[in-house]
């Protein structure tokens, strides 16, 4: 078992405030991520020719993930 060392310091250091301007900087960015996004025609599925498979039953423990 090793000792306990008296050369660290009892108290973290505190963090630097963030500057305004990064602040704004980083708001400026998420916003016009934001807009791009909200901006952007909504894309529409195509409709499917296949034909859609019948629903099957579950089977007893089919959501359960065990292994062994």
């Amino acid at each position: 078992m090793s000792t306990i060392r008296s050369d660290l310091p009892t108290a973290l250091p505190l963090a630097t405030p963030v500057a305004a301007q990064v602040r704004a900087a980083q708001a400026a960015f998420f916003r016009a991520a934001l807009n791009e996004v909200a901006a952007a025609p909504a894309a529409t599925p195509a409709p499917s020719t296949a034909e859609a498979q019948p629903a099957r039953a579950q089977r007893p423990g089919a959501l359960l993930d065990i292994r062994v």
